[in-house]
């Protein structure tokens, strides 16, 4: 069954949502066919013009069904040919109308159904478009065959059953609208959840106090780049850094200060670095950059140029003498190596760095 399902749906889900609507679409098409073919069982209908709507209607379900599922509409606007579908659906409706008169009550409530297929994907103003259009063909053919025939076509009946259309058209534009109207809310309110999500990403992402990225997220990041490290064979490099001497900051000027520092530390690494390298706060005074494309050598020239940087940031006014100083650990990513692997190299870098004192970077051994 659901073999059967995909080669007449096809697999993609939106692209299924086409084909279903055209097919129903189809269907309206072939009703009608079942009427003529009851007319002209009857005696009720010319042969000729019959056969000429039948063909017309079945070549006209065939070419929508075609061109929707094998993808030829895929880049429309209007990928179900939902308005190409309805115009068509009408104007074989007001045919078949005045072909088979005995008929044409049900052929009214097929006009309706025809313009019910718009309202779940058509615009408020496109459904009245479409209700009008049902009402001008279908009256147009009503008042001709009362002219033109006027004994199948009495006109005081078509003009009860222009009233009964006209009444029916009305409230299947109305229905279309409020569900227009249903869909653009749902529409609104799901652009305003996808962006209340992506906030409450971006917050899960970062770090509150720094804003960079946490050290879950970036973890996420470093292992994304090591796949890409090892597939393309370029350099990456990751620093772990240590502020120096952060407990004395929190000890002589207070927790206030300390954030003070990690936040100008944060920012100055920000501007430093480019927008393809990660900035995280690993834990505490602790901070993780990974340079993507970059060698050992070109991450110490980058944490050179950090340091620059900070010297010449004033933290408070109050201690105009506070300075941020760090030291830093840096190991460039082996072949076959785990991101852990090349972040324990680097962890040991660092503590070579400090125990050397201070204020230095350390490229790790391999």
């Amino acid at each position: 069954m659901r073999f059967v399902l995909d080669v007449l749906l096809g697999r993609e889900a939106r692209q299924r949502g086409y084909v279903l609507r055209t097919l129903l679409a189809a269907f309206s098409y072939l009703l009608g066919v079942l009427i003529a073919e009851v007319a002209l069982s009857i005696g009720v209908a010319d042969l000729r013009p019959t056969r000429v709507f039948q063909w017309a209607a079945l070549t006209a379900g065939l070419i929508s069904y075609a061109m929707v599922r094998w993808g030829w509409t895929r880049h429309f606007r209007d990928p179900a040919l939902t308005v190409a579908q309805m115009l068509t659906g009408q104007t074989m409706a007001v045919v078949a109308y005045m072909l088979m008169h005995e008929f044409r009550g049900a052929l009214i409530a097929l006009s309706v159904a025809v313009t019910s297929f718009g309202t779940f994907s058509l615009s408020r103003d496109r459904q009245w478009a479409m209700s009008l259009y049902a009402l001008l063909t279908m009256g147009s053919g009503m008042l001709w065959m009362s002219v033109r025939d006027p004994v199948n076509f009495p006109p005081p009946v078509e003009a009860v059953h222009f009233l009964i259309l006209l009444i029916l058209q009305i409230m299947a534009a109305l229905l279309g609208a409020q569900f227009g109207e249903m869909r653009r809310r749902l529409r609104a309110r799901k652009r305003e959840l996808e962006g209340a999500l992506d906030r409450i990403q971006e917050l899960a992402n970062r770090d509150s106090l720094t804003g960079l990225y946490n050290r879950r997220y970036a973890q996420e990041l470093i292992d994304h780049h090591v796949h890409l490290k090892d597939r393309n064979h370029r350099p990456l490099a990751m620093a772990l850094i240590d502020l120096d001497h952060f407990k004395r900051v929190n000890d002589e000027h207070g927790h206030a200060m300390g954030d003070r520092v990690l936040q100008a530390f944060a920012q100055q690494a920000r501007q430093v670095t480019r927008d393809a390298d990660i900035v995280a706060r690993w834990g505490g005074e602790e901070f993780l950059i990974v340079m993507p494309e970059t060698s050992a050598e070109g991450a110490a020239l980058l944490l050179d140029r950090l340091r620059e940087a900070l010297a010449t940031v004033c933290v408070s006014e109050d201690v105009p003498t506070l300075r941020i100083l760090f030291s830093a650990g840096i190991a460039e990513h082996g072949p076959g190596e785990s991101s852990d692997q090349t972040l324990h190299r680097a962890d040991l870098a660092l503590y070579q760095a400090k125990s050397a004192g201070r204020h230095r970077s350390v490229l790790a051994t391999v």
